[in-house]
C-alpha cells in the first residue's frame, strides 16, 4: 500500500476512534496534573503536542522514543547512584555486532539522546 493510502487509512481510523476527543482530555489532563505537581503547563502542552505529532507520523520512532524516555527517568528518579547511564541504555546485543568505530559512534548517538532526554526531565520539573 502506498504511504498516501496508509496515511489517509491511519486519519480514517483515528476520526472512527475518537482519537483526537481523547488527545484533547488527554492534553488537558496532564496540564492538570501539572499545575498540581507546581510544574509549567504550557511547556507540559507543548510536550504533549510534540508526542501527539509524533505519534501520527512516526508511530514507531515514537513508541521507541518513549521508552528511551522512561528509562532515563528511571534512571534520574532512581536512588541508587548509576556511575555509566549511558551503557546501561545501549543494546548489549546489538553492540556485540558492531565493529570499534561503528561502537563509538553508536554511545555517541546514545549520548546525545540521553542528554536530550535529561533536559527534557529538567525542563518539565523547574
Amino acid at each position: 500500500m502506498s504511504t498516501f493510502k496508509e496515511y489517509a487509512k491511519r486519519a480514517k481510523e483515528r476520526m472512527k476512534s475518537g482519537f483526537w476527543e481523547q488527545a484533547k482530555q488527554e492534553i488537558q489532563t496532564e496540564k492538570q496534573v501539572a499545575a498540581t505537581l507546581g510544574l509549567n503547563t504550557r511547556q507540559v502542552g507543548e510536550e504533549e503536542r510534540r508526542k501527539l505529532q509524533r505519534k501520527i507520523y512516526d508511530y514507531d520512532g515514537f513508541c521507541e522514543e518513549q521508552e528511551f524516555y522512561a528509562k532515563v527517568e528511571e534512571i534520574l528518579n532512581s536512588d541508587e547512584l548509576i556511575s555509566n547511564p549511558i551503557m546501561r541504555l545501549a543494546d548489549q546485543e546489538y553492540m556485540e555486532r558492531l565493529t570499534p568505530a561503528e561502537k563509538q559512534v553508536y554511545i555517541s548517538k546514545i549520548a546525545t539522546k540521553y542528554r536530550e532526554a535529561v533536559d527534557k526531565y529538567k525542563r518539565l520539573r523547574s
